[in-house]
């Protein structure tokens, strides 16, 4: 038995041939994985500091109410009115992700193609309501942002279809003091 093993010289190199293309699959799935984390994350990092630039924004609006006691946006003019904004995210989206406006998308592009594009961005600034009758129940001021994000992937020939995430992103003023 041991010499039937032993006379086969160059039967090894076939077997070794697959399980380095296998190691390579595997290895570039794990890449790509890595690549569409890496992406997401720094897109929603992005988001996340222009929706608290809003958020902070709206401070001047919210710190009258602050020194009654309250957190909410509002301006008396003959009667209490919400007064807060969104403000332009796109514009600091572009400035922070230098994206580029492409029909309904703002796109990032590199070396010609497209690396990620964003849609759909919704935005609801959540005000917390004039002299609340429980304080420790009322909403505080909140901005919330919906924001659509596609990426092409690189692995798989185009074959597959792109990565597409809905991402979520909340940001408050909360006072020090």
């Amino acid at each position: 038995m041991k010499r039937l093993w032993s006379n086969r010289s160059g039967n090894g190199l076939p077997l070794t041939v697959a399980m380095v293309l296998a190691v390579l699959m595997v290895s570039c799935a794990i890449y790509e994985y890595m690549r569409l984390t890496i992406i997401a994350s720094g897109v929603r990092d992005a988001v996340q500091s222009a929706i608290v630039e809003v958020a902070t924004e709206n401070y001047d609006e919210v710190y009258p109410g602050l020194r009654e006691g309250y957190s909410g946006g509002y301006r008396y003019s003959g009667g209490w009115q919400q007064r807060v904004s969104t403000g332009d995210v796109w514009r600091r989206l572009d400035g922070i992700l230098g994206l580029t406006p492409q029909g309904g998308q703002h796109e990032k592009a590199a070396g010609g193609q497209m690396e990620y594009a964003l849609s759909g961005l919704s935005i609801q600034i959540r005000n917390a309501p004039l002299a609340p009758a429980s304080i420790g129940e009322a909403n505080k001021f909140q901005a919330e942002t919906e924001i659509h994000l596609e990426v092409p992937l690189s692995f798989g020939w185009s074959a597959l279809p792109s990565m597409k995430a809905t991402l979520q992103v909340k940001a408050g003023y909360t006072p020090k003091f």
